[in-house]
């Protein structure tokens, strides 16, 4: 269910980082209008944070996924993160401050990888979309056997490193079922600040 992901995460990475820190949860700012709007989740990495707004009917994971290197994940309420069919997670990717990578230079190295892995594989080039603080998103839909794709990736640049967020499925349907929780996601994600002194080292 992972391995475009995955494979995304791997060959672009270039200073692993740990494991992220516990999520918090705090009022969203500027949420959604309405009753039932999500409160924004705070992320906490090694050396920086980030805050999601689950999409209506989404759960946030700040646990399930740390196994994995994945410092966030999402999945349908009421599923599973090792059983649910479809999917969607955040993670990090730290640039090498020594040949630091153009955000356009890492999705092309992306999808140069993904296409070697996958040779029947598809890659497309979907409308880029803003984040909550007016980032643009430039977003790749990935086909591993050229068919209808199955996974998602919007690359958000930010100080220092890009920010992966990502859809995956594994069931008919399902990448279309879950494309405006995607989008949803995309549209209220926000970088906090780097540099900053998580709460346990404090």
């Amino acid at each position: 269910m992972l391995g475009v992901a995955c494979l995304l995460a791997s060959t672009v990475a270039a200073t692993p980082k740990s494991a992220a820190r516990p999520a918090r949860s705090t009022p969203a700012k500027g949420a959604a209008k309405g009753a039932t709007a999500a409160p924004l989740t705070l992320v906490y990495g090694d050396d920086h944070v980030f805050g999601l707004v689950a999409p209506a009917g989404w759960a946030v994971d700040d646990t399930s996924g740390l196994g994995s290197r994945i410092r966030v994940v999402l999945y349908p309420v009421g599923q599973k993160w090792d059983t649910a069919p479809t999917v969607m997670y955040a993670n990090v990717l730290h640039q090498d401050t020594r040949r630091p990578k153009t955000l356009t230079q890492m999705v092309v190295h992306d999808v140069e990888q993904f296409q070697k892995a996958n040779p029947r594989g598809k890659v497309v080039a979907a409308p880029m979309m803003r984040t909550a603080k007016g980032r643009t998103a430039q977003v790749r839909w990935f086909a591993p056997d050229g068919g209808e794709p199955s996974e998602a990736v919007a690359y958000i640049e930010e100080p220092e490193l890009v920010m992966l967020l990502v859809l995956s499925s594994r069931e008919n349907g399902g990448f279309k079922k879950a494309l405006p929780a995607f989008q949803s996601l995309v549209e209220h994600y926000e970088f906090v600040g780097g540099g900053i002194q998580t709460p346990s080292a404090r």
